[in-house]
């Protein structure tokens, strides 16, 4: 009898009609499109012993926060897969490992697998994830050798092209990660991982208006409530914010990021998109000050609470910070650094040494303790990358860093980062705070250029924004 086969050509122990809907059900979830859990179940319905199956909705259940539905899931993929190929047992056991409570095991058999299955490309998003979250100081540069070295087994596959894009622009290979973003797209236009890359691959050319046209067109034909919608609507915002467009930015959010607002979405990244959002929004509201506060910031701490109760995931845990931090809530930051010092005693590698400075630093950022703010990230800043996310999500921590420098009257240090970050490619925001440190250093004509530059990158922006007006009335105190 031979064997029907997923979309990498690996065999499937179970029924042609059964496979046909698991390939659609992987597919929608490599993609990012709707649907993930209807084509798994039919496929469960056709073949009621199909392992991978079970994994593969197990896994789907996971990633929307129902862990109780997962494990069931994972139980059962593992007593089907004694009937499956050794191959599908290792697959079924790594999927299911987090769910099973068994997640220390995971990394050992996805390296064994890849070794010898590398166009696995459910296992290969599995390692994707560990080290995405976990892969230390040196994520960046393990995840692009990864994906290097997988590329002679996978050849012109639009999913493998769209997260080895990823890989590169995350390591500055901005030209490698367009040709194969853009080879993605070609091959497979709805593909929200493709989408998500070339989001990216804008970001970090410092091209926001391209990068705020492509999302904007590229939208339109993707589902709104696919899984990935909100984290691309992020993205989004972040350009329009960037352009001086706050009025824009927020209405998204009350759309599509704030919490509630998706019901498709994850927690984990529910939690950190609607966070860094507003943060940034706070950043941006005045010279020396935070501004009002946000009606969401507590719908932000209670899903943080609600979905991650035990301090110890740290891209959650550092997002959290944010929200407590804004609505100036001491008892929460302590609760939450008593759990950060649980966790450090029980293992976790950075819960003591990176994200318990964080959460402190932002703490005194959120009392006006500018100074403590700037030491605390100041001394952690090489060590962020440990705290999983991307450049362009980790870049809220360095924006804070960087005002908080500003508002301590630490002008020189400001200055430093700040050339470290034009020199990158020169933003609107970052002129005008460069502009803020001329004027501090009594450099006008030197401010007097940052800020006209500034306004001309702002020109389409919403002239009552916070920083808009913060701008104007800079202009003319240095006039």
């Amino acid at each position: 009898m031979t064997l029907p086969n997923d979309a990498w050509g690996l065999p499937l122990t179970t029924s042609d009609e059964a496979a046909e809907a698991y390939r659609l059900g992987v597919d929608r979830m490599l993609s990012y499109s709707l649907g993930v859990d209807e084509a798994l179940g039919r496929a469960i319905e056709l073949d009621p012993d199909f392992a991978l199956a079970h994994s593969q909705l197990g896994l789907f259940h996971l990633f929307r926060g129902n862990a109780k539905r997962a494990a069931e899931l994972a139980n059962q993929a593992h007593d089907l897969a004694a009937k499956a190929s050794p191959r599908e047992q290792r697959h079924a056991a790594i999927l299911g490992a987090a769910a099973r409570g068994k997640a220390s095991e995971a990394p050992a058999l996805i390296d064994e697998h890849l070794n010898d299955t590398p166009r696995d490309a459910p296992i290969v998003l599995q390692w994707l994830g560990g080290n995405f979250y976990g892969g230390g100081v040196e994520k960046r540069e393990r995840m692009l050798d990864k994906f290097d070295s997988l590329a002679p087994a996978f050849g012109d596959d639009w999913w493998f092209m769209s997260w080895h894009a990823f890989a590169n622009h995350e390591m500055d290979q901005l030209e490698t990660a367009r040709i194969l973003v853009q080879r993605s797209l070609d091959l497979r236009r709805q593909n929200g991982q493709a989408a998500h890359a070339m989001s990216h691959v804008f970001f970090e050319e410092h091209d926001l208006t391209g990068g705020a046209g492509f999302l904007g067109d590229w939208l339109t034909d993707f589902p709104e409530r696919a899984g990935f919608f909100r984290h691309l609507t992020w993205h989004q915002a972040l350009f329009l914010l960037a352009n001086g467009r706050r009025s824009d930015a927020l209405a998204l959010h009350d759309e599509t990021i704030r919490p509630g607002a998706d019901e498709h979405g994850d927690a984990l990244g529910g939690v950190a998109d609607a966070a860094s959002l507003l943060w940034r929004c706070r950043l941006h509201d005045s010279v020396g000050g935070n501004g009002d506060d946000h009606p969401d910031w507590r719908a932000i701490a209670d899903l943080a609470e609600s979905a991650f109760p035990r301090p110890g995931t740290a891209w959650v845990d550092v997002h959290r910070a944010l929200a407590l931090a804004a609505l100036g809530d001491q008892i929460g930051l302590g609760n939450l650094l008593d759990g950060l010092k649980e966790a450090a005693d029980r293992g976790h590698t950075t819960a003591g040494t990176v994200v318990a400075p964080v959460v402190e630093a932002l703490s005194a950022f959120g009392q006006g303790d500018y100074e403590s703010a700037a030491d605390g990230l100041s001394a952690v800043r090489d060590l962020l990358v440990t705290l999983g996310g991307s450049n362009a999500q980790r870049d809220v921590f360095e924006e804070t860093l960087v005002e908080a420098r500003l508002r301590a009257g630490q002008t020189e240090q400001a200055m430093q980062l700040l050339r470290e970050r034009l020199d990158r490619g020169a933003t609107a925001r970052d002129l005008f705070r460069w502009g803020r440190a001329q004027t501090a250093k009594g450099e006008l004509e030197e401010a007097k250029t940052a800020f006209r530059r500034a306004a001309q990158l702002w020109a389409d922006g919403d002239p009552d924004a916070p920083e808009m007006r913060a701008l104007q009335t800079m202009q003319e105190a240095a006039a």
